[in-house]
């Protein structure tokens, strides 16, 4: 267990050649590999592909999806005017701000090339008579705010200039290509927040989705918006003691009923990538949805009471100016019903030792070493066979990351 809380233990050598630079077409012809966890603990493996889900699923099964809405985070610089604090303006040949937080309709917190000539008290200038003004150093980068060179002119807002301009945050292993763009976007996403796709949703096409619907395959659609917590790598050496970011997660009116009722029906419940297992995970830790009374979870309470830290409802003001009043409605702290929605923060961290109350099985791309997102199925199907699965997908020439293949674990019992 030792060797399981330490970053060391997550690395494994990937060839270049294993990193997918374009998509599959269509993307449920992609790769998926079985990971079945044997009594012995130990895995046995089966070759398929997504588009074969429709022969092993049916109506016992809840599928849950990611519906955030990656937004377009990447801001390129060329020959960029900069004003510095003291007045002093130079030319940036190049450089970028990447958007990983919104904080409202004007300000939101970017990962920027050069920590130098983006201190606060800097201008930016963009195009067409855009500024944007650095405020002030965050934990993670820098706090900005958009307006226009010209104080008399109509108040920009940043989501309306990021499209425009931005360009779609592809990670930094794929070569950016503009064709790109719009492979990197699920056919459902719907609500805009996100600087990076939920990668292991991209592989249901449509015509997956209707097929397994004709099986009797019912699926949710709840939303987290993608951030530092899903991407930005794991840098403490014992992984207890690393804090990730928080990321908003949307809660539905009816999400208690929902689960509760099909958690006594039988359902099993199978998220699709890392964000939705981190959504289902982090709703027992919600003290409200504890409440509910016909909701039988297993939970051990001394561990909800120490882990409860790690959900929180977002700051109120900045939601009614984020998001227009009548969308969502934050939970105050004497509600005795859910609102027909509130917003909760999650930085739920699942490492090797932290029980899954609620996933029964899942799915899953092939991560990055070190990362969040590799410990996280760790936990689930344990480090040693994790690397193992990791060796045999490279040997078996399944491709990593973003797009094409992926992975499902599920346990001796599952079918």
């Amino acid at each position: 267990m030792e060797e399981d809380l330490l970053l060391s233990s997550y690395t494994y050598t990937l060839p270049e050649s294993c990193i997918a630079q374009q998509p599959k077409l269509p993307e449920h012809n992609a790769k998926l590999m079985i990971c079945s966890l044997q009594a012995t603990g130990d895995l046995l493996y089966e070759d398929q592909i997504f588009a074969d889900l429709p022969n092993y699923l049916d109506e016992r099964y809840m599928l849950f999806l990611n519906s955030t809405k990656v937004f377009k985070a990447r801001i390129p610089l060329h020959n960029t005017k900069i004003r510095r604090k003291t007045g002093q303006e130079l030319l940036l040949e190049t450089g970028e701000l990447l958007i990983y937080a919104i904080h409202s309709k004007t300000q939101f917190e970017c990962l920027v090339s050069d920590n130098k000539n983006f201190r606060p008290g800097s201008q930016i200038f963009l195009w067409e008579g855009v500024v944007f003004r650095s405020l002030e150093f965050t934990a993670n980068g820098i706090l900005f705010e958009i307006s226009s060179e010209n104080p008399s002119e109509t108040s920009v807002q940043i989501f309306d200039f990021l499209e425009k301009k931005g360009e779609m945050p592809l990670p930094p292993y794929i070569r950016y290509e503009k064709e790109k763009e719009k492979r990197y976007q699920t056919f459902f996403a719907e609500k805009l927040g996100s600087a990076a796709a939920p990668t292991a949703s991209l592989h249901f096409t449509p015509e997956l989705v209707k097929r397994l619907e004709q099986k009797g395959v019912e699926f949710q659609f709840p939303c987290l918006h993608v951030g530092l917590g899903t991407f930005k790598p794991v840098y403490e050496e014992h992984i207890q003691q690393q804090k990730l970011h928080f990321e908003p997660m949307i809660l539905e009116s009816d999400i208690r009923k929902t689960i509760a009722d099909a958690k006594l029906a039988g359902k099993r419940f199978l998220p699709i990538g890392t964000t939705m297992i981190r959504y289902l995970e982090s709703l027992p830790y919600i003290r409200r949805f504890l409440k509910k009374k016909n909701l039988n979870i297993a939970v051990d309470y001394a561990t909800r009471d120490r882990r409860d830290h790690l959900t929180k409802t977002i700051d109120e003001k900045l939601v009614e100016e984020f998001i227009p009043e009548q969308e969502v409605c934050v939970e105050k702290p004497q509600f005795s019903s859910i609102p027909e929605k509130m917003i909760i923060q999650t930085r739920l961290f699942i490492r090797p030792g932290i029980p899954f109350l609620l996933t029964d099985e899942l799915i899953t791309n092939f991560h990055l070493p070190k990362s969040s997102l590799m410990i996280l199925i760790s936990a689930f199907i344990g480090r040693k066979n994790l690397l193992e699965a990791y060796q045999r997908a490279i040997q078996a020439g399944y491709k990593f990351y973003s797009f094409w293949d992926g992975m499902r674990a599920k346990k001796q019992t599952d079918q």
